[in-house]
């Protein structure tokens, strides 16, 4: 019996009664904007223009988000891919940040931290447009207080 999935590509299996609650990924446009802006303003950085277009294209289909009402999948990577999963109840905060060139591309980036209060890249939401990343944001951390307050009622 072939058990329900979150991705197929990626391998991610759903866990008994987890129900996403939504599925996001970086914008190609953004990332584009995101990376070429600075190599473009250096004269030798236009020599890699094309360099970095072709890496930015290879990995867009590796970088993928979901949140379920278990737990937060982050999926990364270049050539290959890896995939992050963080059970809600150990989300201890998701932060919003943005420096100024993702600033000007329009996007941000949510950094999710588990208990031990650190956060690797691969707990890092990229490159979202700012309008999408309070959102989700939010959901994150309502479905982090609905599972603590599961916790705690048992």
């Amino acid at each position: 019996m072939e058990r329900d999935m979150i991705s197929h590509r990626f391998g991610i299996a759903k866990l008994t009664g987890e129900e996403i609650i939504f599925s996001a990924k970086p914008s190609f446009s953004a990332l584009m904007r995101w990376q070429l802006v600075p190599l473009a303003i250096s004269v030798v950085g236009i020599l890699f223009v094309p360099i970095v277009a072709l890496c930015i294209r290879i990995s867009q289909d590796k970088f993928r988000y979901w949140l379920t009402n278990r737990r937060v999948i982050v999926s990364s990577g270049f050539l290959g891919f890896r995939v992050c999963s963080i059970p809600l109840e150990r989300v201890s905060d998701v932060s919003l940040s943005s420096s100024f060139i993702e600033m000007l591309a329009g996007i941000s980036s949510l950094v999710v931290r588990d208990m031990t209060g650190e956060a690797y890249p691969g707990k890092c939401l990229v490159a979202l447009p700012l309008t999408e990343s309070t959102e989700y944001q939010r959901q994150i951390l309502d479905e982090v207080q609905k599972v603590n307050s599961e916790i705690r009622s048992v």
